[in-house]
This record gives C-alpha cells, sequence and structure tokens, in this order.
C-alpha cells in the first residue's frame, strides 16, 4: 500500500489497485495471526468459533487480494 501511496498518511484506494493489493493481503495475514491467536485459548467454545471465522474471511481477503493481483498484472 505504500508502494503506491505519495505519503504514508494519503491513502488512494480509488487511484490504484496495487492499492488493494496490498489492503487485502494485510487484512488476510490479520485473520490468519487471529486464528493463531485464538487457536491458543482451545479449551472455550467461543475461541474455536472465532478461530474458525478468522481463517475464513482471512482466507477470502486472501483470494480478493490474489484476484486484484491477477488484474492488475493483466492490464499492464
Amino acid at each position: 500500500m505504500f508502494e503506491t501511496q505519495t505519503d504514508w498518511y494519503h491513502i488512494r484506494p480509488f487511484d490504484s489497485l496495487g492499492w488493494h493489493v496490498g489492503f487485502w493481503n494485510l487484512v488476510g495475514a490479520i485473520g490468519f495471526t487471529l486464528s493463531g491467536a485464538f487457536g491458543i485459548a482451545d479449551a472455550q467454545t467461543w475461541s474455536q468459533y472465532q478461530s474458525g471465522c478468522s481463517t475464513f474471511w482471512g482466507g477470502w481477503a486472501f483470494l480478493i487480494g490474489s484476484v486484484c493481483q491477477w488484474i492488475e498484472c493483466l492490464n499492464r
């Protein structure tokens, strides 16, 4: 995301597809990190549910980021 921005505090979600690639991969990374963090407290049923949910939306975020990167590579 920083690669496509002029300054770190000026986000450009509507100007660049590369920004979306970085954003969705960041969301996916947070999802898989939370999945591992919830996996530590495996004795509670709520943590098992939240671990599964964060794995699910983290995987979908990586898929969205991959599709955006694929479109960006094809439109060079």
